[in-house]
């Protein structure tokens, strides 16, 4: 199983709409497991069809195994997450022995994390293969991704692992009619061109409607969703190559 972590500390960067997308394109090719980490549980909500009966926070209480729904399988985020972040140190070494448990009945795993460098994203990151940060462009400081990347490097050295592959910051809600966006995107791409992610995610409404109505912008009807699908479907086309992911 090879795990991608969506990870940025500031809420309202799309997050969640990657995660989302992320789990609805690999599941089309891979027994895939969701762990919402976020008690905002945003997330879940969307897919409630898919849940497995196993909060996530029960991965940090004792090693749990997810039992498989499906292609495509949820553990939810519930409150008792925020409790989570205040529990022992060990409870970190418990999640990760919950995902080595699971490790072969799934070939994929996404895991939305809260908006915060605390236990839980912590735990994720001990457990990534790849590490994937949406940013909003006006919102960007090179100290809140230095601290990011701090925040990798850290924990991999505190816990004696390899760093996961940082896939690199994707650039979320962009607007491209915005000259403004424009001009910050390539004063971006020339300050940190090489943690850039090769892609990005267009501000479009229609993600949106993806809470609601429950599915893929590319399975809604109209020309915008049209584009938004090729578009988010070409980044995580990307990330399965980055990651060297292989369908059986």
């Amino acid at each position: 199983m090879k795990t991608l972590v969506i990870l940025n500390e500031k809420g309202g960067v799309g997050k969640t709409t990657l995660s989302l997308h992320g789990a609805w394109f690999f599941a089309e090719r891979y027994r895939t497991l969701v762990l919402d980490l976020d008690q905002q549980a945003n997330l879940s909500f969307t897919l409630e069809a898919n849940l497995s009966g196993v909060d996530a926070v029960s991965l940090f209480n004792e090693p749990t195994k997810v039992p498989r729904t499906g292609q495509f399988t949820v553990a939810g985020a519930t409150p008792e997450l925020f409790d989570a972040e205040r529990a022992e140190e060990s409870a970190i070494g418990t999640f990760r022995e919950s995902m080595k448990i699971n490790a072969d009945d799934y070939d994929f795993c996404i895991i939305d994390t809260p908006p915060l460098l605390g236990l839980r994203t912590f735990a994720a990151l001990l457990s990534a293969d790849a590490v994937l940060a949406p940013i909003e462009l006006g919102d960007y400081s090179i100290t809140g991704v230095q601290r990011l990347l701090q925040a990798i490097k850290g924990v991999s050295q505190h816990y004696g692992r390899d760093e996961p592959n940082f896939l690199g910051l994707l650039a979320s809600k962009f607007d491209r009619r915005s000259p403004r966006e424009r001009a910050l995107f390539e004063g971006l791409a020339e300050e940190i061109g090489g943690l850039l992610f090769p892609g990005v995610v267009g501000k479009r409404d229609v993600y949106a409607r993806t809470a609601s109505e429950r599915i893929p912008v590319w399975q809604m009807k109209g020309p915008s969703a049209r584009d938004a699908g090729e578009e988010i479907r070409g980044v995580f086309a990307k990330v399965e190559k980055m990651m060297e992911l292989s369908h059986g």
